[in-house]
């Protein structure tokens, strides 16, 4: 496939020989206008060239001039489908740096070269990647692209604000902006994507099912006015930005090449890429979510807070003996705990549930949780070898599948998970609070009630499984939850 050796072709080696170059005390910092700034440019337009795109500049040139010296880098890919070969999506990394660096713009110590190896070098370096592993194969995408290198973001995205003011594609026609900056430190797996919200969809478009393990997306709800992104939102233009995270270095002398995580880069790069294709090539993308401007991380704690857990149906407390695999301690009775003459008391221990054999933790819990109205419990005591028969009562309506969601106006056809109860069939198949569920069955749904409706006649009609499309954290997977009770053992077949 295409794109598998697309993102092979995005390595360590390459994005470490971009980074220092862009980074190399000879471009003292990249000041926008200054004579290093000139020579990143120059770096900058020699990758275009290679890469064979064409210049989207004025007057067929790669540059676009403004306030002097300074200077944006404009390319372009063309879109192959002629019905939405007039959109674009603009991607697009600020190249310049503080140069020696002042009160102004830097933490200290002034008069100092600041070589931003990951403010943004990085960035810049990552995108260049991404152009070079597009322009290797016969990859067309269906949209424009057009490929953006900001001059003076430094200095109030200067840029990015001038290039909206003097578009050089119309800005009616731009879908999406993209902005990539400071993803040179990863940390812990983390890729923070803020702006998801900007456009109805977003989230689910940038999900992938090729982060490698310890990766995740950490979809923000803050939108910040210090990066390029910030020009394309006030222009009510789905925007989003990606960011490895702010660190001690950040607008100091000490940011350099050396501290650089050039494996999480190449992570980086290789997520921008594939998603990159993949809106390129959507069907449809979404338009501007004005609700987004209202929307912050306390707004999405108070939005998203968990249901409270539900109470236990069993009533007495009990704990698993690992070191006696077979059976299950009575802890405390908490009520009444059985249905008959015969009642459950502390340090009784189970041996069996409804006429199965203990054979894991989840067994019991797991039972209690499907029943109706009470268990049968085979029960060891003390006094005696025999084990005795006492049916429990259990507390409360049954629960077939341990799951409750919300829907989001940002997340149409999608819900979230508010709710996993423990033993559930939902929580042993691993869902767990905040997951994405985007489809039943390999079907996509309208809306959380036709979910409902969905999953509530596979249950009716007995189903021995539901299976999900999740999304947990950016990373897309199936998952089968199981509706058969753990302990469930099938007959052989006989001949």
């Amino acid at each position: 496939m295409w794109l598998d050796a697309a993102r092979l072709s995005i390595t360590n080696h390459e994005l470490r020989g971009h980074v220092e170059v862009l980074a190399d005390d000879m471009l003292e910092g990249r000041e926008a206008g200054s004579r290093g700034g000139h020579a990143a440019a120059r770096y900058l337009m020699k990758r275009l060239e290679e890469a064979r795109l064409q210049p989207a500049g004025p007057g067929g040139a790669y540059t676009q001039s403004f306030q002097g010296r300074n200077q944006n880098l404009l390319a372009k890919l063309e879109g192959a489908d002629p019905q939405l070969r007039g959109e674009y999506i603009v991607v697009g990394a600020h190249y310049d740096h503080v140069g020696y660096g002042t009160r102004r713009n830097s933490y200290g110590p002034w008069g100092f070269i600041h070589n931003g190896a990951d403010d943004n070098a990085s960035g810049v370096s990552a995108l260049l990647e991404v152009i070079d592993a597009m322009s290797r194969g016969e990859y067309q995408p269906r949209r424009s692209i057009l490929f953006c290198f900001w001059d003076g973001e430094e200095k109030g995205l200067l840029g990015s604000k001038h290039w909206s003011r003097q578009p050089t594609v119309p800005l009616s026609d731009v879908r999406l902006a993209i902005n990539i900056d400071m993803v040179g430190r990863l940390v812990d797996g983390r890729i923070e994507v803020m702006g998801t919200r900007t456009g109805a969809g977003l989230r689910q478009l940038m999900s992938s099912t090729r982060l490698s393990t310890g990766t995740w997306l950490d979809y923000t709800w803050e939108i910040k006015d210090n990066s390029d992104h910030w020009t394309f939102f006030q222009a009510n233009i789905p925007s989003l930005c990606l960011h490895t995270g702010v660190h001690d270095d950040y607008h100091r002398p000490s940011d350099d090449v050396e501290k650089i995580n050039f494996e999480g880069m190449q992570e980086v790069s290789r997520y921008l890429l594939e998603q990159l294709c993949g809106l390129a090539d959507a069907d449809q993308l979404p338009v501007f979510r004005s609700l987004s401007r209202a929307e912050t991380p306390t707004t999405q704690q108070q939005v998203e807070v968990p249901l409270p857990a539900i109470p236990s149906r069993l009533a007495f407390a009990w704990k698993y003996l690992a070191e006696e695999p077979n059976q299950v301690l009575v802890e405390r009775v908490i009520l009444a705990a059985g249905a008959g003459e015969e009642q459950l008391m502390a340090g009784d221990r189970i041996i069996a549930v409804e006429g199965r054999p203990i054979v894991c933790e989840s067994q019991l819990p797991a039972a209690a949780l499907a029943g109706e109205a009470e268990l049968s419990l085979e029960v060891l005591r003390a006094e005696s070898e025999e084990a005795r028969l006492i049916t429990t009562a259990l507390r409360g309506s049954p629960t077939r599948l341990g799951l409750s969601w919300r829907a989001d106006s940002a997340e149409p056809g999608a819900v979230y998970v508010t709710r996993v109860v423990p033993y559930s069939p939902a929580a042993r198949a691993g869902l767990k609070t905040h997951d994405r569920i985007y489809a039943l069955s390999g079907e996509t749904y309208a809306d959380q009630q036709e979910l409902f409706d969905r999953v509530q006649e596979l249950l009716e009609t007995g189903a021995d499984k539901l299976q999900f499309l999740v999304e947990s954290r950016g990373n897309l997977r199936e998952v089968a939850v199981s509706l058969e009770l753990p302990g469930t053992t099938k007959n052989d077949p006989t001949l």
